[in-house]
């Protein structure tokens, strides 16, 4: 269980980097909603054992808007 925290911390880490890496440009929904989900990198990488009050709430934000992948 914890590899698999850590292999989508990883995962997140990664996106995040690709972000900032394309500096200013419009970001996709998907994008966007998962930048948003950054406060929960500590408790996805397994660095707290729950998520933080903030992280839960950005998840409540992204569940309600319903972004779609396009898959």
């Amino acid at each position: 269980m914890a590899s698999k925290r850590i292999e989508i911390g990883l995962i997140l880490a990664l996106v995040l980097m690709l972000v900032q890496w394309n500096g200013v440009r419009a970001q996709s929904g998907c994008t966007t909603a998962l930048v948003s989900l950054s406060p929960c990198l500590n408790y996805v990488t397994g660095n707290t054992t729950a998520p933080s009050s903030s992280c839960c709430s950005q998840l409540s934000r992204v569940v309600a808007s319903q972004p779609r992948s396009g898959y």
